[in-house]
């Protein structure tokens, strides 16, 4: 028998589907007799681990687990669920649904959660915590802070917060001194040094509310895509900004995109990061793909 746990995060927004606990329960009557459902709803910090904890503990070998959220619910959910035999799964609701445009859920609705594959992706370990996504240092984090900023102050903005937080961040404009060591897919060592604008580590290609910064990743090929934003004349931000959102900024000579396997990013002083949304800072990240990391669901 197959075992479902719908996790629906207190958290989520209204910009993708709105679920709510009731069409979970219906949805319960219209699922075989081989699959059994369980329903959680959040209420505290921690809620995602302890319900991920505890249904790891069902004597059932089946087990799927699906977080009705945003990016910051499925990275609790990644971190949970890594190294137990769950399969792992998102209905996007948040306000950037960011790792779910590299999946398809324009005709997705709920019943087709009852019909689903799996198929293993990867991860990318950052010192003792794990992304599903983007970790970026640097300006598209001091955007994010300020965005978190405008939606604190006015929810209903929503994915435009993003939008404002670019404005508002161009005025204060700060670079981050990085040494940054970098494995190459093909074995190989290198070693960068600078003043960067931005830093991200992709597993995923869209973050900060749908910017591309790396069109061609692939969330299942084992490497990271690491792309590195130089000192830029302010004049040339705007447009670049904007292909940047779009995922045209690959000609640029001031972007650098390397196709990694591991690696150190080092500072003198403290950075300001996020892992898959979550802000944190540090003086020094390790990093590495962990290929085929987990069994994630993808719905039919």
């Amino acid at each position: 028998m197959k075992k479902l746990l719908f996790i629906i995060s207190s958290k989520a927004g209204k910009t993708e589907f709105d679920i709510k606990k009731e069409d979970l329960i219906a949805l319960t009557n219209k699922a075989p007799s081989d699959i059994d459902i369980e329903i959680v709803e959040t209420r505290y910090k921690g809620h995602i681990k302890d319900a991920i904890d505890s249904f790891a503990k069902d004597k059932l070998s089946d087990k799927y687990a699906i977080v009705c959220g945003g990016d910051g619910s499925l990275n609790e959910l990644i971190n949970a669920g890594y190294g137990k035999d769950i399969a792992l799964g998102l209905i996007p609701m948040g306000t950037g649904n960011d790792f779910a445009k590299n999946f398809d859920y324009k005709n997705f609705s709920l019943e087709k959660a009852l019909s689903f594959r799996t198929r293993p992706i990867d991860l990318i370990a950052i010192n003792d915590k794990l992304c599903i996504n983007v970790t970026s240092l640097g300006f598209d984090t001091q955007v994010l802070e300020e965005a978190y900023r405008f939606l604190h102050k006015k929810p209903s903005i929503g994915k435009k917060a993003y939008i404002y937080a670019v404005i508002s961040s161009l005025r204060n404009i700060q670079y981050e001194k990085l040494d940054i060591t970098m494995t190459m897919d093909d074995g190989s060592r290198k070693n960068i040094s600078g003043d960067f604008l931005i830093s991200a580590l992709c597993n995923g290609g869209f973050y900060g509310s749908g910017f591309n910064p790396a069109p061609k990743a692939v969330i299942d090929d084992g490497i990271i895509n690491l792309v590195c934003a130089d000192k830029i004349p302010f004049y040339k931000l705007p447009l670049l900004i904007l292909k940047y959102k779009k995922g045209r900024h690959g000609t640029s000579p001031h972007l650098n995109e390397y196709k990694i396997k591991s690696g150190k990013i080092s500072s003198s002083k403290a950075f300001l990061g996020n892992i898959d949304g979550e802000i944190f800072t540090a003086k020094e990240i390790d990093f590495k793909i962990l290929p085929s990391a987990i069994r994630w669901i993808y719905f039919e």
